[in-house]
């Protein structure tokens, strides 16, 4: 995705990991078995893209303007996933072909339906959607003029800094995008963190302090989601919502193991 508008760095690098965390995910998906629609310069014309699919963008480009402004342009290897400009008190946002395109589009529902029985797939979906609406977030406050909201941003932790802290108020639920993070409880590590796996989302969801420091292993980028913006992406889809919970107890019964035996 390139911005018509220039950018802070925050979004050149949602950006260049979006690339990387959309390319394993769709790849994953294929694996399991989840079939495309090709669609051609005129199908997307004739039909248009609708918020009921995923595309990726295997030739071509599409261009997004609202309010009679460019915004973005999609290009190729892009996964788009059609946006509605509501919740910024606007319309519709347009999608116009720039160039003979060439799409997959893959329905929404079926993606879910996939990610209910993998936590990977579950940790990848997380992070994607929450690095386009920090990109959208990024765009709609140049192009308004507007403070930016409670949203996703990132963070850099050197090796050895932490990331939460026990006892601290819950705010934010994370995702390490690069680098490896570990969890400790009253000193004690009882747990690595890996790239992509959410942390964090238990104490924001209970309305709790922090049960565990986080502290990063090695240099890390980190995504953080606001509580407000986690709580939307589950009203959005509660089922899903249910198996990140389940992951999360996993990995809390790991955890009150590891500590059992200290």
């Amino acid at each position: 995705m390139i911005s018509i508008n220039e950018q802070a760095d925050v979004f050149n690098t949602a950006n260049a990991k979006l690339h990387d965390l959309t390319q394993s995910f769709i790849s994953n998906l294929r694996a399991k078995g989840l079939v495309s629609t090709s669609l051609d310069t005129e199908q997307v014309q004739v039909v248009g893209l609708r918020h009921t699919h995923l595309y990726l963008i295997k030739k071509g480009s599409i261009s997004v303007e609202y309010d009679e402004a460019d915004l973005y342009l999609f290009e190729k290897n892009d996964v788009l996933l059609p946006h509605s400009m509501e919740e910024y008190g606007g319309s519709e946002l347009y999608y116009t072909v720039k160039s003979d395109v060439n799409l997959e589009a893959y329905e929404l529902e079926a993606v879910i339906e996939h990610l209910t029985s993998d936590k990977t797939l579950i940790s990848q979906w997380f992070a994607i959607n929450n690095l386009m609406q920090l990109q959208m977030n990024q765009i709609v406050a140049k192009l308004t003029d507007k403070e930016e909201r409670a949203n996703p941003g990132f963070s850099r932790f050197k090796a050895g800094s932490e990331i939460i802290t026990e006892g601290d108020e819950a705010d934010y639920v994370y995702s390490v995008t690069e680098g490896k993070a570990v969890a400790l409880h009253n000193g004690v590590e009882v747990g690595e963190i890996k790239t992509d796996e959410i942390f964090g989302a238990i104490a924001v969801l209970t309305d709790q302090k922090r049960t565990a420091t986080v502290i990063a292993k090695t240099n890390c980028s980190v995504l953080m989601v606001h509580k407000d913006e986690f709580s939307k992406m589950v009203y959005s889809h509660p089922h899903l919502f249910m198996n990140i919970i389940t992951s999360l107890a996993d990995n809390i019964k790991s955890l009150n193991d590891k500590m059992a035996e200290h």
